[in-house]
């Protein structure tokens, strides 16, 4: 069941008739400069064109502020859980005040708030709308100084590479005044933001088509970050973008993201729903658009590059001449990692995604500088999740770029039945376009990987590079997926040895087989497993398994009592889990 949260913005109360909601814990957020408040801020907007901003635009921005707040402030329980993605899905309340609550309390602005949140964080969502008294004024916190103008288009600006492309193609290319909008998390990436847009700015031969970039900033007090999904996040740029839109007097945002991350195939069936990211899915960006145009009338929400692969992406980005802007970006998702030196962490699925596809785009060393890169992407060790990353990136890669017909593709990947509704043009005609899309991607990293390997393969068959790294993983060598069934299958001479499939995330040994899911008693045994008979600490165990070194050793023997009775009720009873040795663990193989 689904956690229960009240959330009381600014004044807000319960509203009544709501007597199920009074005893349940509740959350006050307050926005506002204060220590401890939800601080946000627009940069680079103008008072003249904030000065008659309608009360809906306005409205629009704190409403997503507390969503995203909210989303961050409440758990979903966390890696040291126990019952890790037990309480993933939460049950929100938010009573938030506003100026205008007769247009909020319609219909349809309610369930196209609610749906769309639910669809994009995978949470449920109540709404109480109360009249907001002796609103304060817009530039006491929200607007900073800036450059007005008349514009063409907005668009959403990650400061990454299909952000990138997009940004040349309207502004470079098409020669249109736009709006860049960006989230600003740290100020690294906002630096990397500005740098590249100044870029951008000085490649352009009209002063008049200078971009306007404008910064969302959410700061909020330590104790309300608690939660670090940020799956809400998506809702609060794209309602920066609108808001902006609207005080621009335009009636459309542009996302630019590839198809292959909009639609966002789970990397192994056991990812479902919000686990993987929906953040410009065209589910998500449907109802975006309708609940702008419930608040503001007839307003369009699209994404460009739904049918281009990020390669194509940046074959046009270099075909433009101007490649080199490539090394300006940042793609990784461990922002607070990120240094001047190095970027791009290189064990993220984004940044796995970034130099795979940046290599199929045929990008030199100076337009994606492989030293930006803290690990190298191709041939730097992983162990644990990072593991888990490479192996299911390459084999849903692999795996999506079989398939020869619609039908099939949408067997395999069922997640796909929920884009067909939200895209033009009949639903089989769009299911064709999205096992297309999928074997382009697939074929052109592929054969990026390729010329790295025909490069380097005198260095791949002395074996140069580590087991584990994605080099050897593509080229057949050490973990990869499908290699405990083939080798199960060819019966090979000698004791029969434990293998850990990643495709079906089972334990086999033989004959024998133990479905254990995307687990933690699954990930617990692989890491056993990597070197049999040899004691591995608790605290390694923290590291490699559940990746936060603070899990409670208590979770650990739970998990480690479940594996033993799973592996029983299997009848693996060759396969014994030793914890004779005090916070140590082994895998055994009896017989």
């Amino acid at each position: 069941m689904a956690d229960r949260r009240l959330i009381l913005c600014g004044s807000a109360e319960l509203a009544a008739g709501q007597r199920t909601w009074a005893a349940v814990p509740e959350l006050r957020l307050r926005l506002g400069r204060e220590k401890g408040r939800v601080h946000l801020r627009l940069e680079h907007l103008t008072r003249s064109m904030c000065a008659n901003a309608p009360d809906e635009v306005v409205d629009l921005l704190e409403v997503a502020a507390y969503v995203y707040a909210a989303d961050q402030a409440v758990t979903r329980g966390g890696t040291r859980q126990f019952d890790y993605g037990g309480r993933w899905r939460r049950h929100f309340r938010l009573e938030i005040p506003v100026r205008r609550p007769e247009v909020w309390r319609r219909r349809e602005v309610i369930d196209a708030l609610t749906e769309t949140l639910g669809f994009l964080s995978d949470d449920d969502y109540e709404f109480g709308f109360s009249r907001l008294t002796a609103p304060p004024p817009l530039q006491r916190y929200l607007f900073d100084e800036g450059d007005g103008g008349d514009f063409e288009e907005a668009m959403l600006f990650s400061g990454g590479l299909d952000s990138l492309g997009g940004a040349v193609r309207e502004i470079l290319q098409g020669h249109r005044k736009v709006v860049l909008v960006s989230h600003r998390p740290v100020s690294k990436i906002y630096a990397r933001q500005c740098g590249l847009v100044q870029q951008i700015t000085q490649r352009l031969s009209r002063r008049d088509l200078r971009p306007l970039h404008v910064a969302v900033e959410v700061n909020k007090g330590r104790a309300l970050g608690r939660d670090f999904t940020q799956r809400a996040r998506s809702f609060l740029f794209a309602a920066v973008a609108a808001a902006t839109a609207r005080l621009c007097q335009l009636s459309r945002i542009r996302f630019y993201e590839n198809g292959v991350v909009s639609l966002n195939l789970p990397l192994s069936p056991q990812v479902l729903g919000g686990r993987a990211t929906r953040t410009t899915h065209p589910k998500t960006l449907s109802g975006f658009e309708r609940l702008f145009s419930a608040l503001f009338g007839p307003f369009r929400v699209e994404n460009p590059f739904l049918w281009e692969t990020k390669a194509t992406i940046l074959e046009g980005v270099r075909a433009a001449a101007h490649g080199d802007l490539s090394a300006l970006t940042s793609s990784c998702a461990h922002t607070v990692e990120q240094t001047l030196e190095h970027p791009h962490c290189g064990r993220c699925t984004q940044c796995v995604d970034r130099r795979l596809t940046a290599l199929a785009a045929g990008l030199n060393d100076a337009e994606d500088p492989p030293g930006k890169y803290a690990s190298d992407v191709l041939t730097g060790p992983r162990d644990g999740a990072d593991l888990i990353v490479v192996e299911r990136y390459v084999g849903t890669l692999l795996r999506a770029g079989r398939f020869q017909d619609a039908r099939s593709f949408l067997a395999a990947f069922p997640e796909i039945s929920r884009v067909l509704p939200n895209v033009e043009g009949p639903a089989a005609d769009a299911a064709e376009r999205i096992r297309a899309l999928h074997a382009k991607h697939a074929e052109q990293v592929t054969r990026g990987l390729a010329a790295v390997v025909r490069r380097d393969s005198e260095g791949i068959v002395r074996w140069r590079h580590p087991a584990n790294c994605l080099l050897s993983i593509a080229c057949g060598r050490g973990a990869r997926p499908g290699a405990a069934r083939q080798s199960a299958a060819a019966g090979a001479a000698g004791p029969p040895k434990l293998t850990m499939d990643v495709d079906t995330f089972e334990a086999q040994l033989g004959t024998k087989a133990c479905p254990l899911g995307n687990t933690k008693e699954f990930h617990l045994l692989a890491r056993l497993n990597r070197r049999p008979g040899v004691y591995v600490s608790v605290n390694s165990l923290r590291d490699d398994v559940w990746c936060d070194g603070e899990t409670a050793k208590n979770t650990i023997q739970r998990t480690v009592s479940n594996l033993r009775r799973k592996l029983n009720e299997a009848k693996m009873t060759e396969v014994v889990i030793d914890g004779s040795q005090k916070d140590h663990y082994r895998l055994v193989l009896d017989g």
